[in-house]
């Protein structure tokens, strides 16, 4: 019998469980508090918001916080199940039993690995829905009711030149952000420091492609002139179709199981979805990453007690995870900006934390 499925090895994974729970207990309370208060400042500041709507909208994004804060969680809750076994002198007696700090390094790595794993199958996508419903409930509550995906007044995008300017209204957009449906495009031009109105298209869909706008069923009117249809119509367009959708989709508001498709349609169109990207390969590294955290938490806590630097190797762990956090988010900014492959930036990470994890387990048993 492996040690994992051994009486011992369950034994650890339950104490890492309880441990992680307790963690996430105190996490979970803390981060909802603080976020009621900010709904509470943000929003009740330019809507009459009751304490309750607040609560509403803070419930509605609690499960993406916890997403969020997850690997802290799991970092905390397995450094004080380790911890606990030390102080009870359970960890003494593994040792003197013969149990190496290698077979201690395996059911926190597996229980990081599982969690990861149910939380961007199950976790990430309710995050993703109740954070879309969240979005649209702090809307409501500061501009009243809108359409989804739009405004109060639809959508407005301005575009042009030092000669022409095109204003575009529309009603609302897709999932995708480059298509708008009921689009009304105003073209002005610029004659003696002025601009002046020349003519008008409305279109039942606007499809924004590389360089161009692709019109279908198209109404063109002018002054002075009669209506004419056409069915299909393109406009040049100078915007970056990348920043329209980054405008219209914010990448919370997409699960792991929408992104694979999503991030294929935008390239497929010609869009470069690099955020979108980096969100798909996040998700993915994600459960190595929570393996990882729990390693760290787990070798830099096996120190024994009586030997003294308990405290100094439990705040090197912690400071370890906070540094391979900022190191994430300032790699996922040079992904963003394409100074780096979005899977150097995802996966460097979790990969420098479990290699850490190695090697301080490796000093301790080896030297």
């Amino acid at each position: 019998m492996s040690f994992l499925g051994s009486r011992l090895g369950v034994y650890i994974i339950g104490r890492i469980l309880g441990g992680v729970t307790i963690a996430l207990a105190g996490v979970l309370a803390s981060i909802l508090l603080i976020d009621l208060v900010e709904q509470m400042r943000t929003v009740g500041t330019r809507a009459d918001l009751t304490l309750l709507e607040a609560a509403r909208l803070t419930l509605l994004k609690a499960p993406m916080l916890v997403e969020q804060t997850l690997p802290f969680v799991v970092l905390a809750g397995t450094m004080m199940a380790v911890i606990g076994l030390n102080r009870s002198s359970e960890l003494v007696a593994m040792r003197a039993a013969g149990v190496s700090a290698w077979r201690f390094l395996a059911p926190a790595a597996l229980t990081g690995a599982v969690l990861g794993a149910l939380a961007v199958v199950a976790l990430n996508p309710l995050g993703a829905h109740l954070y879309a419903q969240f979005e649209a409930g702090k809307a409501d509550a500061i501009s009243g009711p809108r359409g989804q995906n739009a405004g109060a007044n639809g959508i407005w995008i301005r575009e042009g030149n030092r000669d022409e300017q095109i204003v575009i209204q529309a009603a609302g957009v897709d999932a995708s952000g480059a298509t708008l449906q009921q689009a009304t495009f105003m073209f002005f031009e610029q004659r003696q420091g002025a601009l002046r109105f020349t003519h008008r298209l409305r279109a039942r869909v606007a499809q924004l492609l590389p360089g161009h706008w692709q019109l279908t069923d198209v109404v063109e009117a002018a002054p002075g002139s009669p209506p004419t249809a056409q069915p299909y119509l393109a406009i040049e367009s100078s915007l970056d179709s990348s920043e329209l959708i980054n405008r219209f989709v914010n990448p919370a508001t997409l699960s792991f199981w929408a992104l694979p498709a999503f991030v294929h349609e935008a390239r497929a169109a010609g869009f470069a979805p690099t955020r979108y990207e980096l969100k798909l390969q996040t998700l993915l590294a994600y459960p190595l990453l929570l393996a990882a955290m729990a390693s760290l938490g787990a070798a830099f806590s096996l120190q024994l007690q009586r030997l003294g630097n308990l405290a100094r190797w439990g705040a090197t762990g912690v400071g370890i995870g906070l540094f391979l956090f900022f190191y994430s988010q300032l790699a996922g900014a040079f992904a963003i900006t394409q100074t780096v492959p979005t899977a150097v930036a995802a996966w460097s990470a979790p990969f420098a934390g479990m290699f850490i994890a190695l090697a301080m387990i490796a000093f301790m048993e080896d030297g």
